[in-house]
């Protein structure tokens, strides 16, 4: 036993492998120290090869050749499981990831996996066994263990489709149903998903593949990160404009952690309910950790900028209306909007031969209208017979000329007023206005003023004569007219208005 001992100690081909050995792992030891353990594991397996190899050796070969024969097969299947084992970790967790290539867990144990079955194949062969029957028995074999462990083989089999088409990976941000985490590692029968709360959830690969999983914050093109909305409610007291205003600047003036400054926040509002109106901010989350910490500093922000505007959060609440009706205060009230109207009219420099009667007759038709910013009020080539009294805001003129789009050429501020020609004379609308704020206007219907064309027709020559004055000053700067020339076109242009307002309101 000793002289066999000795004789494998001192061998050349021993000595060659052993070295190799010793110098590979110790080079897996160093640059990929996690692996020790398993390099402990293969070093076992080596030393095993050896001790077979000794115990084949001592054991006389004519008394029991078979006992020998099992013993070297073993030796050299041990020898080869561990140089195997060995040659995997050094290719894949030195070579490769020293070029920046890293594949699946699951590629490299079946790479690991095919080369042991060769080996196995290869020792059959070496040792003269009949590979075929061998074959032929593990398919049936084979046959009653996967009809045994079909549940298991599904996860096995799930796990390989993943890592090889790679629609998940470790480190991929997931909602799975109820539950949302990072993938921490995909193994050969289950996946692993490890939450916000520090909880791990196990899934079976066979499930993860019959289930939709939804990939958070992954995009076709663009950086990790997911949309996130934040409610919050206001009362209809405040208009949705001045809100939406308030909110947009007070997150668009600092950058926010985790936020991403493109695209930037933005607000909407999103529904109307009872007593409140429902707002959401929507922001692009850059740090999928930092979910709930990034909404809350968002709340913060929000809150913030509408204490600063005055502006309320809602509180669920149902109002009741106890009002006591009487005449005098139902005059008051009717006075009060009667001065507002009147006041308006008062602002239209065309109503300036208006008696306070005539006036007062108009007031009482008018019609109150809002528009929200970027609402257009009126639009070119429209036939609108009415007229706008602007009373709060800014508008922007826009006109659109064959073949080019639309392009601002003025803006009106309040007080003012536009659409009198329609109104007048029928014409469609020549240009399209559009609100730049918040705007308030008085809306003057056609069928209104007929009555007081009716009740005295002299106001349309008096307001014919206005605008004909209006537009020949207009004329006269732009095309350098001399007074008689000013004075011709003065009597054409009020003829031919008078013309078209007695022609739309059937007046002579």
């Amino acid at each position: 036993m000793t002289q066999a001992f000795q004789a494998l100690l001192f061998h050349p081909e021993v000595l060659r492998l052993g070295l190799a050995f010793s110098v590979l792992a110790v080079l897996v030891a160093v640059f990929v120290p996690k692996e020790r353990r398993h390099l402990a594991q293969l070093g076992l397996a080596y030393l095993l090869s050896l001790v077979l190899r000794v115990v084949a050796g001592a054991i006389p070969a004519a008394g029991m050749p078979s006992a020998v024969n099992a013993l070297h097969f073993l030796s050299l299947l041990f020898q080869g499981i561990a140089f195997l084992g060995l040659g995997a970790v050094f290719v894949f967790a030195v070579l490769l990831r020293a070029i920046r290539i890293e594949l699946p867990r699951i590629a490299r144990d079946l790479v690991v996996a095919l080369s042991y079955v060769g080996l196995v194949f290869y020792l059959f062969t070496l040792h003269h066994v009949d590979v075929t029957s061998v074959v032929a028995t593990s398919a049936v074999v084979t046959a009653i263990i996967g009809f045994s462990l079909q549940d298991t083989l599904g996860n096995v089999m799930g796990g390989v489709a993943l890592q090889l088409d790679g629609s998940v990976a470790p480190g991929d941000w997931v909602k799975f149903g109820d539950v949302s985490g990072i993938i921490r590692e995909i193994s050969w029968r289950h996946t692993s998903i490890e939450t916000r709360n520090g909880d791990t959830l196990i899934i079976p690969n066979s499930a993860l593949m019959k289930n939709p999983i939804m990939l958070q914050g992954r995009r076709v093109a663009g950086p990790l990160q997911e949309r996130r909305w934040v409610y919050f409610h206001v009362d209809y007291r405040f208009s949705p404009a001045h809100v939406l205003e308030t909110v947009t600047e007070a997150l668009c003036r600092e950058a926010i952690p985790n936020v991403s400054a493109t695209p930037s926040p933005n607000v909407i509002l999103t529904d109307f309910k009872d007593s409140w109106a429902v707002y959401a901010v929507r922001y692009w989350l850059t740090d999928i950790f930092l979910d709930d910490p990034t909404d809350s500093v968002v709340r913060s922000r929000i809150y913030y900028a509408l204490r600063r505007a005055g502006i309320s959060l809602s509180i669920p609440a149902s109002t009741v209306f106890l009002e006591s009706e009487n005449p005098a205060r139902r005059t008051r009230h009717r006075a009060r909007e009667h001065t507002t109207r009147v006041s308006a009219l008062e602002g239209v420099s065309i109503f300036g031969s208006l008696t306070s009667e005539e006036r007062e007759l108009l007031a009482d038709s008018l019609i109150f209208a809002p528009f929200s910013p970027g609402e257009a009020l009126v639009v070119q080539g429209a036939a609108v017979h009415h007229l706008y009294i602007l009373t709060r805001g800014t508008v922007e003129v826009r006109v659109a000329t064959d073949g080019v789009p639309s392009r601002a050429v003025a803006q009106l501020q309040a007080p003012d007023f536009f659409g009198e020609m329609g109104m007048l004379t029928g014409e469609v609308r020549k240009a399209t206005v559009v609100a730049l704020t918040e705007t308030d206007c008085w809306r003057l219907e056609k069928e209104r003023f007929r009555k007081v064309l009716e009740a005295r027709p002299k106001i349309a020559e008096e307001i014919a004569g206005i605008l004909a004055a209006r537009d020949v000053e207009l004329m006269s700067v732009k095309e350098n007219l001399s007074e008689e020339a000013k004075r011709k076109r003065l009597q054409d242009e009020h003829g031919s208005l008078l013309a078209k307002m007695q022609r739309f309101f059937g007046i002579e």
